[in-house]
């Protein structure tokens, strides 16, 4: 709608012109009616009677689909155009009221009473004045209008009631009647009257809300602006026609038709149409937005994984020059420096751990830690890492319990390494006591375990232990909050699985499997 609005202007006199010539066309076949009316064609009565039918069956039909759907659609909340919601019930009493006059017609059962033309008119002008006058007053209605007399119960209760008051009215009158009829003579003055009024307020309402389509560019003002123009054809059909199967009238029918099309793709369009268009627009606009804010984060997460490979690789360097000095100190004669050179180096190799967590931090979310998976027989490879890690562990509190008929695992040694030092360490911390190195094959896979006789880990803590920067409530404020991720990380890269149990005051017990070799 909104792109349509930009490429004609508001007031744009090529959209005039364009309904102007439509109303032209449609009121040719009438201009050729006209011309040829002096002739006497008329309707066999044998014909007419079924196409008379017919015609009004196709206008009750969309009066009630009309209805239909704003009542159904507005029921399901799916939208809330008042001018919709207004009409609907409007145009559902002069179906009705359509029907009534269908029954009430000459060759037809009759409706609460003879069928005569006369009832038919009456029936036929009550429901062309609730069509024209519920379509004008529209006009005073905003679309975005929340009133409660708008709710579409009381509009219904409403419309019905309107239906049984002029059914009631219509009994009530003397049934020797001939206000609109004569029959030999044709339609009285006050008909023609009547249909006149009905005519000029179908025209009023067709400029006014075509008025209202050049300056908002709205497709239902402009298919109502339409339907009123046809409603005030059909009224002019009506205003001419000598006797019942008059062309004239037939015509009259099929513009009435064509009218309640109309009015029906109007609301059609207001219930269902636009609100689709609107949601659609936003779930485009939506969508771009998405589309804008995965490539920020995309693009956030990028700068920050490369931030952490650059400080993790710069750092090592000069960290590495570090623990090569330290380890120089520890090899000369004075024994005074032995004892500070270790205290360096241990923390040398713990700054090693967590620069090296936050490089596997960085692989980890970019794709896949990489491997190089080999055969690793495990109590021989434990031995050796705690021998090596002398000084930066406590290794004479570390008991390997790792029998020795467990079979290799498959396992990317350096990643190993730091799975078991990262698990290792953490018992150690938080326990004064053995910690317990044991493995076992259950269910194809190598079991491993790593059990501390710590104060254990509190119950709210124990389902986060595994998460990026957690630091529970026992933490001492050392660290980075990534030893546990990076080994769950690298487990999972190795197709295994770690988890935690524990009990406070008694200790925990960590464990992961490994595929076998």
């Amino acid at each position: 709608m909104d792109a349509h609005r930009s490429q004609i202007p508001a007031g744009s006199p090529s959209g005039a012109q364009t309904a102007v010539a439509g109303v032209a066309l449609a009121a040719l076949p009438l201009v050729l009616l006209l011309a040829f009316r002096p002739w006497g064609l008329a309707f066999p009565g044998l014909v007419y009677l079924p196409v008379h039918a017919v015609l009004e069956v196709l206008v009750i039909a969309a009066g009630v689909a009309t209805f239909a759907v704003q009542w159904f659609a507005a029921g399901a909340g799916a939208f809330r155009e008042a001018r919709a919601l207004f009409i609907g019930p409007a145009i559902l009493a002069a179906s009705l009221l359509e029907a009534a006059h269908l029954l009430a017609f000459p060759g037809m059962p009759g409706f609460f009473g003879p069928a005569t033309t006369e009832r038919g008119i009456f029936f036929w002008l009550a429901a062309r004045a609730t069509t024209v006058v519920a379509l004008l007053a529209a006009l005073r209605i905003s679309p975005e209008a929340d009133s409660r007399i708008l709710g579409r119960k009381r509009l219904l209760t409403t419309s019905l009631a309107f239906v049984a008051l002029i059914v009631a009215l219509e009994l009530l009158l003397p049934q020797g009647r001939a206000w609109f009829f004569v029959e030999g003579m044709g339609l009285t003055r006050l008909k023609v009257g009547a249909e006149g009024l009905i005519m000029s307020a179908g025209v009023t309402g067709a400029i006014l809300h075509g008025r209202d389509w050049l300056v908002r560019r709205e497709p239902v003002s402009g298919k109502l602006a339409v339907a009123l123009a046809l409603t005030a054809l059909s009224e002019l059909c009506f205003m001419l026609y000598a006797h019942a199967w008059d062309p004239a009238n037939v015509l009259g029918h099929v513009y009435l038709v064509a009218s309640f099309w109309f009015v029906f793709d109007a609301l059609f369009v207001a219930a269902l149409v636009r609100p689709y268009r609107e949601l659609d627009a936003l779930r485009a606009h939506v969508e771009d937005e998405l589309v804008v804010t995965i490539r920020q984060l995309r693009h956030t997460t990028e700068q920050r994984e490369d931030l952490l490979r650059a400080v993790s690789h710069d750092l090592r360097n000069p960290l590495q020059v570090v623990v090569l000095q330290t380890q120089r100190l520890q090899r000369l004669p004075d024994e005074r420096a032995h004892r500070p050179a270790a205290a360096i180096l241990a923390a040398s190799r713990r700054m090693d751990r967590m620069l090296r967590d936050l490089a596997d931090a960085a692989h980890s979310e970019s794709g896949g830690i990489p491997l190089a998976a080999a055969p690793v027989p495990l109590r021989p490879f434990l031995a050796n890492l705690l021998e090596l890690s002398d000084g930066a562990l406590e290794a004479g509190r570390v008991e390997n319990a790792v029998p020795e008929n467990v079979p290799p695992v498959l396992a990317d040694p350096d990643r190993l390494d730091r799975i078991l030092a990262n698990l290792v360490g953490n018992a150690l911390k938080y326990s004064h006591d053995r910690v317990v190195v044991d493995a076992r094959t259950a269910d194809g896979q190598i079991h491993v375990t790593v059990a501390d006789r710590g104060p254990g880990i509190e119950a709210g803590d124990l389902p986060r232990i595994f998460d990026r920067y957690y630091r529970g409530q026992r933490h001492e404020g050392e660290g980075l909050g990534l030893g546990l991720y990076i080994v769950r990380k690298l487990v999972e890269a190795h197709g295994g699985r770690i988890w935690a149990e524990s009990r406070p005051g008694e200790g925990s017990t960590f464990t992961f499997t490994l595929p076998p070799a």
